[in-house]
């Protein structure tokens, strides 16, 4: 019999039986607000059983489906990223959807099962458990893009989402398959054994797999050369939901990327590790690269979650030492400084998201200064500036990467954050320096004000005070598919 331990479901059944008690309330209350609070509510609950579930973890193993859904130091790591992602967009989209009059039932509740998902993708112990995760989360996430149905920009990011990541997970499933019939398992662990095993000889196909299943994964995480859909569904998508993207989907994609290459990945031949080399040089280049050039706020931001990405696939390299608490503590801060950024841009757009160019927000600190003030922190931190959360998180991929020998990206990463200072220095000299004749109205909101206050003291806090939370995944020191 397998063994079925519901106790480490608890999280994701938190939000889905939210989101089916959410979309039932509403429907006849017809109160998005409502949504938003039982959603809020849901969120706090998965995190109160995700910190048991941490707590417990020395008691051994905690898995179901014999260890294809997982408990373990890095999933509840991750998962608490993903909780504080999800209840800062839902933050954010509280007063930004009844305002642009996008304020649909089905919202809350799409964005709580694609949590859900993305916390199944966490915990997958096996392929089989990731696919069903990385599907829940998509399907939720493609109608989610899609929302302004008004906008053609909304319809051709949701399209477009849609079409390429159907093809990515054609991919990634082909490649499972592939992978099945090398080695007769779907789990990670049974897999690591028979590609580690003397007399596995099937390791082309382990291989052309390992490949495909990359295809797929560096879809989701925006990774060169997969990262053509980010800045346009970025840009087309609402706001909260762009948030909800880089934040979310991000955090899962990577949690899964880890898992896998400290189970198996990293134990093929050196011919993935090159191409995953690569793949994460490249996609530190484009991405400041491509935020260089822009004009447009949102679009800049999309180009830099594409280099933040490569700088997150440096921890990779060690994911089986430090790589966990690097890419946990990165994307802490990632989620934190990026949901800062995306909340003061929905106050500064207008009803269609556009008036995001530097010259729009040229003279903000002269009418509003506290909002100049916490959007520079929050791109200071992003730039990677000492005293700043993302400047701890930088310091851990990159002491990561060259522990373990991979010196030469390190320094292709250093470089690139040099050039990231100009695009993200750009908006601040604008907004302190720039004369200009144009008033900016912003029409206060309590909750997203809420998010940025938050976020930009918890961003100085981590860049000075880095210790506290680093130490709560300081025994994570190997992402095992077995515990």
């Amino acid at each position: 019999m397998i063994d079925i331990n519901w106790v480490v479901f608890a999280p994701a059944l938190s939000l889905i039986i939210a989101a089916s008690v959410s979309l039932l309330i509403t429907v006849f209350k017809k109160n998005t607000k409502l949504s938003a609070i039982i959603s809020l509510i849901a969120v706090a609950v998965a995190a109160a059983f995700n910190l048991q579930l941490f707590l417990n973890r020395a008691e051994g193993v905690q898995s179901s489906f014999g260890l294809e859904y997982l408990a373990d130091t890095p999933a509840l790591g991750f998962n608490f990223v993903i909780l504080i992602a999800t209840a800062l967009a839902i933050l954010i989209s509280y007063d930004y959807l009844e305002k642009r009059n996008l304020d649909q039932i089905e919202y809350y509740p799409l964005m709580l099962l694609s949590a859900s998902g993305a916390l199944v993708m966490v915990a997958a112990g096996g392929m089989i458990t990731l696919i069903l995760g990385l599907e829940i989360m998509s399907l939720a996430v493609y109608v989610l893009a899609a929302w302004k149905q008004d906008s053609p920009a909304s319809e051709e990011a949701g399209m477009k989402y849609f079409l390429l990541g159907a093809f990515a997970s054609a991919f990634l499933i082909y490649g499972i398959a592939m992978l099945f019939g090398a080695t007769g398992s779907f789990n990670y662990a049974a897999i690591a054994a028979s590609v580690s095993s003397d007399g596995f000889d099937k390791i082309f196909y382990a291989v052309l797999a390992s490949i495909l299943i990359l295809v797929g994964l560096g879809f989701k995480t925006a990774m060169f050369p997969f990262h053509q859909w980010a800045p346009d569904v970025y840009t087309g998508a609402p706001m909260p939901v762009t948030a909800f993207m880089s934040m979310v989907v991000k955090t899962a994609a990577f949690a899964a990327l880890f898992r896998i290459a400290a189970s198996f990945l990293l134990d093929m031949p050196s011919f993935i590790s090159q191409i995953l080399l690569i793949m994460i040089a490249l996609t530190m280049i484009v991405g400041n690269m491509g935020g260089l050039v822009q004009t447009s706020l949102k679009r800049m931001l999309a180009f830099s979650a594409v280099a933040h990405a490569g700088y997150l696939g440096l921890a990779l390299f060690a994911a089986k030492t430090v790589g966990i608490q690097a890419a946990v503590w990165y994307l802490t801060a990632y989620v934190i400084m990026n949901a800062g950024a995306f909340a003061v841009l929905s106050l500064i757009v207008d009803e269609n998201d556009q008036a995001d160019s530097l010259d729009d927000i040229a003279g903000l600190a002269k009418t509003h200064p506290a909002l100049a003030t916490a959007f520079s922190i929050f791109l200071f931190s992003l730039a990677g500036f000492p005293l700043f959360a993302g400047f701890i998180g930088k310091i851990l991929v990159f002491q990561a990467a060259i522990e373990n020998g991979y010196v030469l990206v390190a320094i292709i990463g250093i470089i690139t954050s040099l050039v990231a200072v100009v695009y993200y220095l750009r908006p601040v000299i604008v907004m302190y320096f720039k004369n200009t004749d144009n008033k900016i109205t912003i029409q206060p909101s309590m909750a997203t004000t809420i998010v940025i206050a938050v976020a930009a003291i918890v961003t100085v806090l981590l860049g000075i005070l880095p210790g506290w939370w680093y130490g709560l995944f300081e025994m994570g020191q190997r992402i095992v598919a077995a515990g």
